[in-house]
């Protein structure tokens, strides 16, 4: 059933005297029936002469509804109603338009203008009441919304903040931590003997321990700046085999450390064109993070030992493409892994989370797309595809 008048008032309104109404009337005697009819409603009424003052005060002092009169100086009052619903903040605001003239031109006028109602001689007092009580319950239903999107923004600012403040301070504990076990390395090798070959292999293994830990922080971070529309693309040409070399080079350690193997496929045998025929116009550390961030997941992944790495160029379209074996990816969380949050519950697994997010955001703001699929042999594949020329590629074709 539809509110009533009573429900509207008790429901939604909950004191009609806290509505606050704006009457606009070239003079106290023609804004008198607007004001006694408010007070009726025990509606609180605050009455301006013109239609520049009334513009103001509703700019200044969103209202909950505004009454008008057609004769209202300069302009008249469809044009204050049209004024009123152009602008983003006096755009929801009920107006109602009090018309001395009952001629369907004049109701056309008012409708064009933006006017939520119109209220002719002929109108009886019922129709008046029940249209103004409809009219308040829209508004403070919208006003309850804005609201509510306010405070969720809040929070997620509030907790885009505290990430923010946590990874820098994780990030200087960490540095103090490197610089300490970096004094210590050269002390160690100050006496002017060589380390045991163990000792430098701890030591190479710790130092990527340092450089995975930072590389994190920055995927944090850079997802943080892009939320905030902080994070810009510094683009130069660049080969994707070499990316791929490079993204490869910087997470062997995790590989070896898991027992696992990463492999770059010689361009030469798999593109046809040449050793430039993967290269594309891109920032080089976005995108390379993107190359680190899904192979650590590949690596991740039940069941994979092996991760290949794939430049491919065809028809000014360049993809890398990220084969893993093992268990892949099932269907339903082939679009949850580029959630930009982790989701931890029995559907969805941990590991979902800020690096897929970031490698979408990434491929995006360069024009391209980035997906997965079955491996050739079993397994999944991530494609990242981007187009050789640097202008938007075409997306994936619905399956």
């Amino acid at each position: 059933m539809l509110p009533n008048e009573q429900t509207t008032r008790s429901d939604v309104v909950t004191r009609p005297g806290d509505v606050e109404a704006l009457v606009a009337a070239p003079g106290r005697g023609v804004a008198r029936p607007m004001v006694d009819f408010l007070k009726a409603q025990r509606i609180n009424a605050q009455l301006v002469l013109d239609a520049d003052s009334a513009f103001e005060e509703a700019l200044l002092h969103r209202p909950n509804v505004v009454l008008i009169d057609d004769r209202l100086p300069p302009a008249g009052g469809i044009e204050l109603c049209q004024r009123l619903k152009s602008n983003t903040r006096t755009h929801f605001v009920p107006a109602i338009l009090f018309s001395s003239s009952d001629t369907s031109q004049q109701r056309l006028r008012a409708l064009e203008a933006g006017a939520d109602a119109i209220f002719l001689p002929s109108t009886n007092e019922q129709e008046r009441r029940t249209r103004l009580w409809a009219l308040l319950r829209t508004e403070a239903i919208y006003r309850r919304q804005d609201r509510k999107h306010k405070t969720q923004d809040t929070v997620s600012l509030d907790r885009r903040r505290w990430i923010g403040n946590f990874v820098h301070d994780l990030q200087s504990s960490m540095g103090a931590l490197q610089a300490n076990f970096e004094y210590l390395v050269q002390t160690a090798r100050s006496g002017g003997h060589g380390l045991q070959p163990e000792l430098e292999e701890c030591i190479r293994d710790s130092r990527s321990v340092f450089g995975e830990m930072a590389r994190g922080f920055r995927t944090v971070l850079d997802f943080e700046r892009f939320e905030s529309g902080r994070i810009s693309l510094r683009e130069g040409r660049m080969s994707l085999y070499e990316l791929a070399e490079e993204a490869a080079a910087e997470v062997e350690w995790q590989a070896r450390s898991m027992g696992k193997l990463i492999e770059v496929v010689d361009p030469g045998r798999q593109l046809a064109g040449g050793a430039d025929a993967g290269s594309v116009m891109a920032d080089h550390d976005l995108l390379k993070q993107v190359a680190v961030n899904l192979i650590g997941y590949a690596l991740r992944l039940p069941g994979s030992r092996h991760v290949t790495l794939r430049p491919e160029a065809a028809d000014g379209v360049s993809r890398l493409r990220v084969f893993c074996d093992g268990d892949g990816i099932s269907p339903i969380d082939r679009d949850r892994v580029f959630e930009p949050y982790a989701r931890v519950s029995k559907q969805a697994p941990v590991g979902h989370g800020l690096g897929l997010a970031l490698a979408k955001v990434v491929v995006e703001l360069h024009g391209g797309s980035i997906w997965v699929e079955d491996g050739s042999e079993g397994g999944a594949c991530f494609v990242v595809e981007l187009k050789s020329d640097g202008s938007v590629p075409n997306r994936r074709p619905v399956e």
